[in-house]
């Protein structure tokens, strides 16, 4: 209702307000157990109230009232101190007339509450009223009405009468509605959670009487947040007794000296008594649902204790897909509700009036006729007819499977109760139930715990199920699963291990005898006469998270000892495989079982398949089909390694144990950190389009966002490129439930059918664009009326121009692009006639002149002009090349900067340093080289650059080697193209090929193509090409030893330590975190070995106790990788399925303040990768604070804080670090120096205020200075891949890892 009213059109500006104002007054009240809350309607300056009055004019009364405080900004005529209600007449032409200046003060006493729902707020002495012949003063009525359902509110306030002196308003809001008031509010025992601004109520761990905790020899008698009641201590408020001796026992803490803090994420219970401390270590623990007290130690001052429990976990969702220990799977997430909650009524005689109302995974849901209180709490309590809700429960805990099977949902830390004593909370144990029922209050403990008992399907184990005759139901989606079709009834499957043959069949017994005896076995192994059964038949299926599997029990025994024989078969799908070729072995273990996979369709869910290929209106065609793959997916991980993206390409993603979508689905989401829940975010249902230039794939009817108001969707944006450096799908961008990816792959890249010849974009204009980009080549700059003249070596002149006639002054008739004559300028001879038709090929563009004059033979004369982008310092102009006396056609190359799109990279980064291949490039003449075993056969090469002009030998345009050979039928064979940019081959070197050369001259069916292998040799210099073979498919390899590719350092020298922190505009330095024993870091089972700046073992950065290498530290790699400060160790040990053929090592440092130097920490994806490992290092030493307030590098110890546990959570890495090394890092502890210092180099000195603020406070000065300067966290924002997005500018998302689906783990 905020109005500004400006001057001369009926409106009104007030700059300051009239009166002097006075104290605000009440806006709150109480009335009994409730109170009415007005401060949302006082916030207004005032609330305006039209009427229209019927006078046939358009003249207005305006009512200005306002709330808890006199009228602000109103028209500057409404007076007096304490105004609370004004009215103004509009009249026609603007005029204004002020007709109740004061309508009544705001009351002192503020709003009365006449009846449970409604307020009346009263405004009285206004300014003298004159009506019926009587003086009064003004008094205005307000009268605010409860209405809880939002839809139905007045948005102000209704004028309902104006009788004499009195105005009477009304107005419905849901402000009026009371609220209860908790008369049992606890002072004690209440704190915030860690890192959130919701209340941790610690009374719900307060027992009715005592716990009993024992030691080595003493037993104590304790509470929590309140006194031992029905114990021993023999005092009233104590807490906390040693009760050894009945008749003495010894206090050790009362109630009176009782506090709570946290201490980083272990919130601290403290009793103070005499000289006595005791303190509980609550430490967070979502799974706990009893509460157990541990003693921990005892000194003369000290006595310390400890529990796990949920109730001071900080609230967030639950995890609701659960495995036990048997791996059953349990499904809460259907008895989620997004609108409503589950409600159950209390059926006690004297609580009949109560209501309940639930939800699981997730918060309780705002209802229409009943109001729970705000935040994140799992149940709540409402009153029949009252306005009284209470909290039952914070979500702090996740969902447990009890030994029984049936599950425990525990909800803590609610509203208080029994006068503060306890806090509410709920208990609701899920119990196995074919027939879904709602939850039923079974019990209300003396602790204020409300439990429930709710019987339910979805408490039954989900996704694991036994199907019986070759046939199984997925639980989760109900599709049938059948293998029926892989059943061979003439011959049973044959596989081999390299020793034994398998005789398999599936869904009946195999069609051959096994050890003499038939229709018996499904498995059998033969070696020569020998035959043992490796499991009977059977036609029962298992269906396993996703999986398949067929288990065949009961072989011939007495294998390794008492074993006897099994086998395992795993169905994997494959979306076009019918798996008629049979399984595969996989290996035998050590209980002689006998492990098969099998990749078929049948093991496959329902999917979609579209045609993968698009073409523009220029017959480019774009070709996915090679990223569409039927048995695997693309993974891309969120930084924090919480979700997991899975997508495939023009068809359903292949569901697998790793990736359990929905059905039909293209993409979808998987939430690691709660046990793989996944949702679709978008189904197949078209394939690629073109859009504004960019090839774009569309996946659409996902999951419904949370609102429903649309659906999840899917768009993957491919970007050409032809060096797949980086060949993943990138999230770039995610708006409401619209997920963007980017993927750049030469798979994008459009082809042309048929013919290397394009048409022009816009015939005749001397333009032409190019396939593979926006770009537009243009050469109307070069026309030159005069033309331009080149001669060859005997005298022979050629005048050409480009895309237009050259003055018939010069070549004798108009029309004529290009013309010769000899050296006495008699006899000029068209050469062709101009057009400006350009054509692009691969490598250069070209211009062809035809229907010259005659040759001898009645061949038309004719000059084919070809535009190259030569190396950067080539001379620019047209060189008469080639005249073929047969076709009677001149071949002219020009170079000119006009025909470059782009040239390629002529060097290649390695892990220390840039190699540089450009000083190779020649600007003028090319390197030459001859066959040893064949003189007459000749190469010339440029390195990443077409060839320069060679005068005689008409080498294809653009190409960057060229043979000169006798054996060819044109004596020439074109090399190929510099297209790709070179590459690193680790160790040894680098490669650069050049592609779509002329037609291969001993197999037509292949283009040439050529291999340099540059090697070092620092006493060859630039070097030249040495030619080696050429090989089946036709392939030219070169050896190049030359200087420019050798290691600019020794072997021995240090590893790379140091990078430039743009947003610091400093250098990061990871020197202080060499340790010369290194770091352990446990990762199932394994103990690796860690460090940086220095080598872990021998010359390895990280390496395990078994001695083998994932990288050397002198091969070292330190650098910005998408916002993330990434070292990589390379050269390790030899590994078959890596990249370079050597194990390698990430590891990704993050910034944390409060990490000190930290520890590296095993990546789960470390599970999934044989020849790599990957660590997450979270320190202070990449923080903008910690950079600026570290002042002596060589002074600070190695490590500041000691890591917990390691990544298996069992092991502790406290007998790594030296005792020394347990100090906080004080150069590192003060953030108000470190702001300080960010700010001066940004030009602002901000160091006073921040030092006035406490530590939360300061966090916040912290990252709004952050935010104004640019400085996005503690991350470097340089990224060019995200930069370069034509769709989005910005993401936070990175940390891509190529996983495949493999489900080995379900085989041992």
């Amino acid at each position: 209702m905020w109005r500004v009213r400006q001057a001369y059109q009926t409106f009104w500006l007030c700059i300051l307000a009239t009166g002097v104002w006075t104290i605000d007054s009440p806006c709150k009240v109480v009335h009994g157990n409730y109170e009415f809350d007005l401060r949302d309607l006082a916030a207004q300056d005032y609330w305006e109230v039209t009427e229209t009055l019927h006078t046939g004019t358009n003249q207005k009364r305006v009512f200005y009232l306002s709330l808890c405080h006199p009228l602000r900004n109103a028209p500057e005529l409404c007076a007096g101190n304490n105004t609370g209600v004004c009215a103004v007449k509009y009249l026609d032409g603007n005029e204004t007339e002020v007709i109740v200046s004061n309508g009544g003060q705001i009351p002192v006493t503020g709003p009365k509450v006449p009846e449970d729902d409604w307020i009346e707020y009263v405004y009285d002495s206004g300014e003298e009223c004159r009506a019926r012949g009587s003086s009064d003063t003004y008094k205005t009525y307000l009268s605010i009405l409860c209405q809880h359902d939002e839809t139905q509110e007045i948005p102000g306030p209704i004028l309902l009468s104006s009788p004499g002196c009195q105005l009477y308003f009304g107005w419905m809001s849901k402000a009026a509605c009371p609220k209860k008031l908790d008369a049992e509010k606890p002072s004690t025992c209440t704190i915030n959670f860690s890192n959130s601004s919701h209340l941790l109520n610690l009374h719900s761990l307060h027992s009715p009487t005592y716990y009993t905790v024992n030691s080595s020899d003493t037993t104590y008698e304790m509470n929590i947040c309140g006194p031992v009641t029905s114990g021993r201590c023999g005092k009233d408020n104590a807490t906390i007794c040693i009760v050894n001796d009945d008749s003495s026992p010894e206090v050790l803490g009362t109630t009176d000296d009782m506090t709570l803090d946290w201490k980083d994420d272990v919130l601290i219970l403290t009793y103070r008594y005499q000289n006595i401390t005791t303190e509980i270590q609550l430490y967070c623990e979502r799974t706990a649902t009893k509460t157990h007290i541990y003693f921990v130690s005892k000194n003369d001052t000290t006595v310390t204790f400890s529990l796990k429990t949920s109730a001071v976990c900080t609230p967030e969702l639950p995890q609701c897909v659960l495995e036990d220990d048997h791996g059953n799977v349990y499904d809460l997430r259907p008895l989620h509700k997004l609108k409503g909650n589950w409600e159950s009524l209390d059926t006690r005689d004297d609580h009949k009036d109560l209501l309940y109302h639930i939800n699981l995974c997730g918060q309780v849901n705002e209802g229409t006729y009943y109001h729970c209180p705000l935040g994140p709490i799992g149940a709540c309590q409402t009153s029949v007819g009252r306005e009284s809700a209470y909290n039952l429960g914070y979500l702090t805990s996740h969902p447990v499977i009890n030994r029984d099977g049936s599950i425990t949902v525990l909800y803590t830390g609610g509203d208080a109760c029994q006068n503060g004593q306890h806090a509410r909370s709920t208990r609701i144990n899920l119990i196995c139930n074919p027939i879904e029922h709602e939850p039923i209050l079974v019990e209300e403990t003396k602790s204020c715990e409300y439990v429930f008992t709710w019987l339910t399907p979805f408490a039954c184990p989900r996704h694991v199920t036994e199907g019986s005759n070759c046939q199984v139901v997925d639980p989760l989606y109900k599709y049938v699963y059948d293998l029926n079709p892989l059943r061979n009834a003439k011959e049973d499957y044959n596989v081999s291990d390299g020793v034994h043959d398998y005789l398999i069949n599936v869904c009946g017994p195999q069609v051959s005898s096994c050890n003499g005896e038939e229709n018996t076995s499904g498995v059998c192994q033969v070696k020569g006469s020998d035959q043992y059964s490796c499991g009977l038949a059977t036609t029962s299926v298992t269906f396993h998270d996703g999986t398949l599997m067929m288990n065949f029990h009961n072989g011939t025994g007495d294998c390794k000892g008492n074993n006897t024989r099994s086998s395992k078969i795993l169905f994997m799908c494959d979306q076009e495989e019918s798996g008629r070729d049979g399984p595969h072995f996989l290996h035998e273990d050590e209980f002689c079982t006998y492990h098969f996979f099998w990749r078929t369709r049948h093991a496959c869910p329902p999917f979609h398949v579209v045609d993968c290929t698009v073409s523009s209106s220029d017959g480019m065609v774009y070709d996915l089909s090679e990223l569409s793959s039927p048995n695997m997916n693309e993974e891309y991980f969120s930084p924090d390694k919480s979700k997991k993206f899975v997508l495939n390409v023009c068809r359903s993603v292949v569901h697998s144990k790793s990736s359990r979508c929905p059905y039909n689905a293209g993409a979808c989401l998987i939430d690691l950190k709660h046990e793989n829940e996944s949702i679709n975010i978008g189904e197949v249902h078209s394939g690629p389009y073109l859009e504004n230039g960019s090839l774009r794939l569309r996946y659409t009817r996902g999951t419904p966002c949370k609102d429903n108001s649309n659906s999840s969707e899917t768009v993957i944006e491919f970007k050409c490129d032809k060096e797949g450096l980086y060949p993943y799908p990138q999230l770039i961008g995610e708006e409401e439930c619209k997920y963007i990816f980017e993927w750049k792959t030469p798979f994008a890249c459009p082809k042309f059918p048929g013919s290397t010849i394009i048409p022009t974009d816009a015939p005749g204009n001397c333009t032409i664009g190019s396939p593979y980009s926006d770009y537009v080549f243009d050469l109307n700059s070069l026309k030159k009326e005069t033309g331009y003249e080149v001669q060859s070596d005997s005298g022979f002149h050629l005048v050409v121009n480009v895309c237009a006639e050259v003055s018939k002054e010069i070549c004798s008739e108009e029309g004529i692009g290009a013309c010769s004559y000899t050296h006495d300028k008699t006899n000029v001879v068209n050469a062709g006639h101009a057009n400006a038709y350009l054509h692009y090929l691969p490598g250069f563009l070209s211009l062809y002149y035809t229907g010259g004059d005659n040759c001898s033979n009645t061949i038309k004369r004719s000059t084919l002009i070809s535009f190259i982008c030569g190396a950067e310092d080539t001379k620019e102009g047209p060189v008469l090349i080639h005249e073929d006396l047969d076709q009677c056609r001149y071949y002219v190359n020009w170079y000119t900067e006009l025909a470059c799109e782009r040239r390629i990279k002529c060097f290649v980064d390695t892990w220390n340093r840039r190699i540089d291949l450009s000083p190779l490039i020649r600007a003028t003449g090319n390197y030459e080289t001859t066959n040893p075993e064949n003189s007459k056969e000749k190469f010339y090469l440029n390195v990443c650059r077409p060839l320069n002009p060679i005068i005689g030998l008409n080498c294809q345009p653009g190409s960057a080697g060229c043979l000169s050979s006798p054996k060819s039928e044109t004596g020439i064979v074109t090399l190929g193209h510099p297209l790709v940019t070179p590459i690193y081959i680790y160790d040894n070197g680098v490669q650069i090929m050049y592609t779509h050369g002329s037609k291969c001259p001993f197999n037509s069916g292949l283009n040439v193509s050529t291999l340099i292998h540059f090697t070092c040799d620092k006493s060859a210099g630039k070097g030249n090409p040495i030619y080696k073979m050429v090989t089946h498919d036709c392939q030219y390899q070169f050896e190049w030893p030359t200087a420019h590719v050798c290691e600019d350092f020794e072997r021995g020298r240090e590893s790379v330590c140091q990078i430039m922190f743009p947003a610091a505009k400093t250098n990061i330095n990871l020197k202080p975190l060499q340790r010369s024993e290194g770091y352990i870091v446990n990762f199932k089972g394994k103990e690796y070995k860690v460090n940086v700046c220095g080598p872990a073992c021998n010359e390895s950065g990280v390496c395990t106790s078994d001695g083998d290498s994932y990288g050397q530290s002198n091969k070292s790699e330190l650098k910005w990788d998408y916002d993330q400060l990434k070292l990589t160790y390379y050269g390790g040990d030899p590994c078959v399925g890596a990249l370079s053929g050597y194990k390698t090592t990430s590891i990704y440092f993050e910034c944390d303040m409060k990490a000190g130097f930290g520890h590296p920490v095993a990546d789960n994806v470390m599970e999934s990768l044989q020849c790599m490992t990957v660590f997450r290092w979270h320190t202070n030493l990449t923080c903008i604070e910690g950079i600026y307030n570290y002042d002596n590098q060589d002074n600070v110890p190695d490590v500041t804080k000691k890591p917990s546990v390691t990544d298996d959570s069992t092991e502790n890495h406290s007998d790594n670090i030296p005792s020394k090394e347990k100090q906080e890092a004080k150069a590192y502890s003060s953030v108000p120096a470190i702001v300080g210092s960010v700010l001066i180099i940004s030009g602002i000195i901000f160091v006073a205020v921040l030092i006035l603020f406490k530590s939360e406070r300061r966090r916040h000065v912290v990252a709004s200075a952050r935010r104004l300067f640019g400085i996005r966290g503690y991350r470097y924002n340089g990224q060019t891949r995200v930069e370069g997005s034509t769709l989005l500018g910005f993401t936070s998302s990175k940390g891509v890892f190529k996983v495949d689906d493999s489900d080995d783990d379900l085989l041992n």
